[in-house]
């Protein structure tokens, strides 16, 4: 099991993507979801001139702040993800209308997914990442979208491009360019370098960046 000596670590987020992903990497976490209206947040931004790539980390860094007022000796990291397509920005889609609407709309063309990590140490941020992998639906039916639909579920309506990539989305995808783990929902190898620096350890042993 990996942690940082003396810190506990804390996931601001809920999300069984980036849950998994820590697990996966035998990370010593627990999950605390920071409660923001993220919507009203990414409506106010973008509204004001805020790019979508810089929403997402904004989005973050909320998220890590209000976990880090009843943590401050914890080491907490945050994240999000927006997705881009054409300067138009894409959330959690509120239904399964919602995510056939997007689906369609994406379907035979690329679009970025804007995702971002932040950290808190001791209650102040330290540090930030951001990744905007691109990604190209294949051209599908409309019987093809209503057939994947029925198979995911409202897990559809779990991430902004309403697919997963680690489960059936690989069935409507034709490419991606960028970090598997990016696209996943956490810029991961980063953030595993960056909690190398500060003594992210197996069985007291540190591991080098």
């Amino acid at each position: 099991m990996y942690e940082i000596k003396n810190k506990e670590i804390i996931l601001a987020s809920s999300s069984t993507s980036r849950q998994a992903m820590l697990h996966n990497a035998n990370i010593r976490f627990k999950s605390q979801p920071a409660h923001i209206d993220e919507e009203a947040i990414r409506r106010s931004a973008i509204s004001e001139g805020v790019s979508i790539a810089d929403c997402a980390t904004l989005l973050a860094e909320m998220k890590g702040g209000r976990i880090a007022v009843t943590n401050p000796n914890a080491f907490i990291i945050a994240g999000d993800q927006l997705l881009d397509f054409d300067g138009r920005c894409f959330s959690k889609p509120e239904s399964l209308d919602k995510a056939k609407t997007q689906i369609s709309e994406l379907q035979g063309k690329t679009h970025k997914l804007h995702t971002s990590v932040v950290v808190f140490l001791d209650g102040k941020r330290i540090w930030h990442y951001l990744s905007s992998p691109i990604i190209t639906l294949r051209s599908l039916s409309e019987v093809e979208i209503d057939s994947y639909l029925d198979e995911i579920g409202n897990s559809a309506m779990q991430t902004p491009a309403s697919y997963q990539i680690e489960n059936q989305g690989c069935h409507i995808i034709a490419q991606f360019s960028g970090a598997f783990y990016d696209i996943l929902g956490l810029p991961l190898l980063p953030l595993l370098g960056f909690m190398r620096l500060h003594g992210l350890s197996s069985a007291n042993k540190i591991i080098e960046p």
